[in-house]
Order: C-alpha cells, then structure tokens, then sequence
C-alpha cells in the first residue's frame, strides 16, 4: 500500500512537471519576447551611461593630475627665475629658465622641473651633495606678492609652454660673471647676458 502510494506520488510529480515543460513549449511567447525586445534598449543605454562614466572619471582625473602638475612645475621653474635672476634683465631670466627646461629634456637630468630645480651632485673637492642651484640649499624667503614673483611666474608660464624664441639654445649650465668654476673650461659658451655666462 505504501508502495502504492510513493508510485501515485512520484507520478503525479512527474506529469506535473512534464505538464509545466509541456506548457513552457507550446504557449506562445510573444508576451516574453515582446518584454525581453523592450528592456533592451534600457539595458543599452544603462551600459552606455556606465562605460562613459568610468571614462569620463578616468579622463577627469588625468587632467586633474595633469592641471597639478603642471602648476607645480611652472611654480618651481618661477622659483628658479625669482631666486636665481630676479636682478637680471629680461632677457637673463628668460634665459635661466630656458636652462632649466634644457635640463629638463636632456637624459643627464632628472624628468621633472621641480626634480631638476632641486637636483644635487656629489662634489669630489667638498666631499658632500652640491645643489645645482645654490638656492636651494638655503632657506629663503619668497616675497610671492612683489612685481619680480609675477613677472617670474609669467615668464616661468611663457617657457614652460614653449612660447618664447631660444635665447641660449642647448644650455645646460651657466654661472655669474664674477665666479670662475672649474667645469667652465670644458663647456662651450653659449651666450653672456647680464651678470651670467651661458654654456652648452
């Protein structure tokens, strides 16, 4: 009798199965199609909207990064200019800052301006890291309200996006007229303006 039972049990669960499967095949399906072929659309766009969102934000934050770097490099190529050449004519601190971009762009340097303001090199005769610029090895005081930080930061913005005639094409270094540093010698000069000697 049990077995009877489990068999109508079994049985009834099989048909009804096979009854939904059956209805599955031969209902028609132009309700589900028609929805299926409606939400498409919105599917679409929704990934439309997603895939330009996540490229826009990818974007964005490259030129916000690209923005802040720029700013940083203009600001310390200004430094440049302000600490090394405010006394100078236009033309000297054009000229100042043309090094620093030359530098910039030559292998023997560091790969950004702030990088290559601050650079230092081992001197074999003081037995210690040099800067580059000797600014920067003491602390000074930047007056940025003053005539001389603006016109810094105008020329740093004109030599920066390469909008200016080369002064002192392929310079990499210079020194004041009044010193006479042991490299000097071995370097071609370029030009002399105001109180600096230019060198390639």
């Amino acid at each position: 009798m049990l077995r009877s039972v489990l068999y109508g049990v079994r049985y009834r669960f099989v048909s009804w199965r096979r009854r939904l499967s059956l209805y599955w095949l031969l209902r028609d399906k132009g309700d589900f199609t028609f929805f299926v072929l409606l939400s498409l659309p919105f599917v679409a766009v929704g990934l439309i909207v997603y895939f330009a969102y996540a490229a826009r934000s990818t974007i964005d934050g490259s030129r916000i990064d690209a923005a802040r770097a720029r700013t940083r490099d203009i600001r310390c190529l200004a430094e440049n200019i302000y600490f090394e050449a405010r006394g100078e004519p236009l033309r000297g601190q054009y000229a100042v800052a043309e090094v620093t971009m030359n530098r910039l762009a030559s292998p023997l340097f560091p790969n950004t301006v702030c990088d290559v303001v601050h650079d230092t090199r081992w001197d074999t005769s003081r037995k210690r890291l040099v800067a580059h610029f000797s600014w920067t090895a003491f602390k000074l005081r930047l007056e940025s309200g003053s005539p001389e930080w603006k016109q810094a930061m105008d020329i740093a913005t004109v030599v920066y996006d390469g909008q200016h005639q080369p002064l002192v094409p392929g310079a990499l270094f210079y020194h004041a007229t009044y010193v006479n540093p042991y490299w000097a010698s071995s370097k071609r000069v370029v030009a002399r303006i105001g109180k600096h000697i230019f060198y390639r």
